[in-house]
């Protein structure tokens, strides 16, 4: 294993604490043992060990730093030669002189020009201000002392060895003076080592100040996070049910329109079917226009009761336009019911209640919708009974020439009223699909008020009650009229 300096050795401990490995209170005493030149227990002694992997001397370093006395004058005639940076060797000169610490690069320019001059032997100078060392500057080969010279006669008894002694002492007094000077710098740099630790540790201790007010702001941070992320998941909770309601609504929706394409298409076919048989009808007639004038007796009869009908189909569209007459003020009281609704949301808050009226709306719609159906059947029967009396009257018409062209004529007719009575069932129907619309948007603004709403009034219920009768009196007219 490596032995260690002193001087190595506080330096690895500092670069143990400053990088966090191992115990930092431990490493802390241990480097304060270790500054002190105080003796070390032999446990903490293993645990270094153990941390650095190499054993080390607890004491001091043999080598001394010189003084910089020596390298101040070889500066001097550098910059007096003019050899290289005349400012930046001066600035090294000053802080040679001030006994600061030199840059690394500095150092590096100082040995490369003290090379060139004089070729000295190599010699390490101060490092960088991180992790100042004892800078050893080149040293100046020691000069010979000069020999004491005897004059005149010795005393008696003066030996030579005595002088050598006396030389010996001189020189060990020499040595003594210089090993005090050195431990004086020493003291000195040990002195300026404890300042910059002082202020490597007000430093700390600032940075660790910084950092709990880091944290404080940052934990503040995490809880604002925290807060707008249960607002965000109630808002998608919310969105999410409301996504389900439209998804409903849209299925509802496309029922609905399977229904009025099926109802079309069944129309479609039906008008296809009278259109053939109009067809089949002119073609029979023309053929029994040949055969009118033996039957113009009959024909005269046929054409009064025929007007009678006429009568009637006429009489039919007056009921026809009578109940679009009580459609519209049945609609007129239905969108005042919705203003009044409107206008007593604030005041009543019971769901209950509210859902109760839609689902009596949907089940007065329900028997709109078989009323309309009742109609549609009374319709076909009627179509059923015209196609039986038009096969009779076909029979009876096979001698009919000359009324014949009345025949047409009455035919058009029938057929502009049938276009007319088909217009009126379209009518209806488009006012049908609005009032489902209406009440679609009713029961969504219903749902989206539901939790605000909580009991209705005694208004709301005879309002709704006036509707239904209403209602109940349209669709008793049509069965009526049909």
């Amino acid at each position: 294993m490596q032995q260690l300096t002193l001087s190595q050795t506080i330096e690895n401990v500092q670069a143990l604490i400053d990088s966090g490995d191992g115990d930092p209170g431990r490493l802390s005493y241990i480097l304060e043992c270790l500054k002190g030149n105080r003796p070390l227990y032999h446990s903490d002694q293993n645990y270094l060990e153990k941390k650095l992997d190499s054993s080390f001397s607890l004491e001091e370093d043999k080598e001394e730093p010189e003084t910089h006395n020596d390298v101040l004058p070889k500066i001097q005639e550098l910059i007096n030669s003019g050899i290289g940076d005349s400012g930046r060797l001066q600035h090294i000169f000053d802080m040679i002189a001030s006994n600061k610490t030199l840059y690394h690069s500095d150092a590096l320019y100082l040995e490369a020009k003290l090379n060139e001059s004089v070729s000295p032997e190599p010699s390490t100078l101060p490092s960088e201000p991180p992790k100042p060392k004892p800078s050893t500057l080149p040293k100046e080969p020691p000069k010979p002392e000069p020999k004491p010279s005897v004059r005149g006669s010795l005393p008696k008894g003066w030996n030579a060895n005595n002088s050598v002694e006396i030389e010996q002492i001189s020189k060990n007094i020499r040595d003594e003076e210089e090993k005090i000077e050195k431990q004086k710098l020493l003291s000195s740099e040990i002195n300026i080592h404890r300042s910059k630790l002082a202020q490597l540790q007000s430093h700390r201790k600032e940075y660790e100040q910084k950092v709990t007010q880091e944290k404080a702001t940052l934990e503040a941070q995490i809880q604002e996070e925290r807060l707008k992320i249960e607002t965000q998941t109630k808002l998608s909770e919310e969105i999410i049910s409301q996504k389900e309601e439209l998804a409903k609504v849209k299925k509802e929706r496309t029922q609905i329109l399977k229904n009025i394409d099926s109802e079309k298409s069944k129309i479609s076919k039906e008008l296809a079917k009278q259109k053939r048989q109009l067809a089949q009808a002119q073609l029979e007639q023309e053929k029994l226009e040949k055969q009118v004038q033996t039957e113009q007796s009959l024909l005269a009869k046929m054409i009064e009761e025929q007007k009678l009908r006429l009568l009637e189909q006429a009489t039919i569209a007056n009921q026809i336009k009578s109940k679009q007459s009580e459609l519209e003020q049945t609609k007129k009281d239905y969108e005042y019911i919705v203003s009044q609704v409107k206008e007593e949301k604030a005041k009543f808050a019971e769901s209950e209640k509210l859902k109760n009226l839609i689902k009596s709306q949907e089940e007065d719609l329900i028997k709109s919708k078989e009323a309309r159906l009742n109609l549609i059947n009374t319709i076909s029967k009627e179509k059923e009974l015209i196609t039986k009396k038009t096969n009779e009257e076909k029979e009876r018409l096979k001698s009919q020439q000359n009324i014949a062209k009345q025949l047409k004529k009455e035919e058009k007719d029938y057929e502009s009223l049938k276009k007319k009575r088909e217009k009126i069932e379209q009518q209806i129907k488009l006012k049908n699909k609005k009032l489902k619309e209406k009440q679609q948007k009713l029961k969504q603004q219903i749902s989206e008020k539901n939790k605000k709403l909580k009991s209705l009034g005694t208004k709301t219920t005879k309002s709704t009650k006036t509707a239904k009768k209403s209602t109940k009196k349209t669709a008793t007219k049509t069965t009526k009229s049909s």
